[in-house]
């Protein structure tokens, strides 16, 4: 997905299947990524992996953000 954030915008998720990974890439911008109880910030062309199969979220940091987002289900 190509996914574009305003200011403090947020995507949050509930826990997809069991094994559910994801895999972000930004592009533009600053995001916050959340996955469980852990937490990593990340500008232009940083990449996070993490588990999406307990609550995780994206947000925005410091204006506008844009990212390159996979979803891997097992």
């Amino acid at each position: 997905y190509d996914v574009r954030f305003a200011d403090g915008g947020a995507l949050t998720s509930k826990p997809h299947r069991r094994g559910a990974r994801e895999q972000l890439t930004v592009l533009e911008g600053q995001v916050q990524v959340m996955s469980g109880a852990a937490e990593r910030d990340l500008g232009p062309g940083d990449t996070a992996r993490y588990a999406a199969d307990e609550p995780h979220s994206i947000t925005a940091r410091d204006g506008p953000a844009r990212v390159f987002l996979i979803v891997k289900h097992a």
